[in-house]
């Protein structure tokens, strides 16, 4: 695994990586799989259509929803809790057309959220960015690092992509209005065909 913005072998970069990744590199360490190779790039090495959709401080669930015209439903794959903090592994699909437009993991602190929000959070039914939203919390993305990765067969499977296509993601945190983190974020999306072919048509 590769997810050092410095060279392979620098010890303390590889760490700060896997502590970039770990919502994600947890639910990979506990199914004894290896990482993908995660490549950290600049939020303008992102290519469009995907620096729109990535290259940014809003929530990913309303972004995904109104680039999908579509509201957006949750599949969990994978879950650890504990009283004050869940785990999980996710895809979120659009309902429209039950297409997956992102698969990734996310750690929720529970402990700073109200009884209600909590408890519409450890239902998994919702999105955490939809629940956020339905009870008006005070939050916006911070991201922490962009990447482009590689699908194994586990992000294959999630997202409908073949095995090595190259996607594109980042590692996210959703503060509150104090600056206070509510989850750690790693979001990954699948290709976008059709906005690739209008990116490239405009752009000619």
């Amino acid at each position: 695994m590769h997810a050092t913005p410095e060279p392979e072998g620098n010890e303390g970069a590889l760490a700060e990586a896997l502590h970039r990744l770990l919502p994600f590199h947890f639910f990979y360490e506990k199914e004894g799989r290896a990482l993908p190779d995660f490549r950290f790039c600049e939020g303008r090495e992102v290519p469009y259509p995907y620096r729109s959709l990535l290259v940014h401080h809003n929530d990913m669930t309303p972004t995904l929803a109104a680039f999908h015209h579509s509201k957006l439903y949750l599949e969990v794959h994978r879950r650890e809790a504990n009283e004050d903090y869940l785990l999980r592994l996710v895809t979120l699909h659009a309902a429209a057309s039950d297409v997956p437009v992102l698969f990734g993991a996310i750690g929720i602190h529970l402990v700073p959220l109200t009884e209600s929000v909590r408890e519409e959070v450890v239902a998994g039914k919702t999105p955490l960015g939809g629940i956020l939203a339905d009870y008006a919390v005070d939050h916006h993305g911070n991201p922490t690092r962009f990447f482009s990765v590689p699908a194994d067969e586990w992000i294959a499977d999630a997202l409908r992509q073949d095995v090595g296509e190259s996607l594109y993601g980042r590692c996210n945190q959703l503060l509150d209005s104090d600056g206070m983190v509510i989850a750690d974020i790693v979001e990954i999306l699948p290709r976008s065909t059709e906005s690739e072919r209008w990116v490239g048509h405009v752009t000619r």
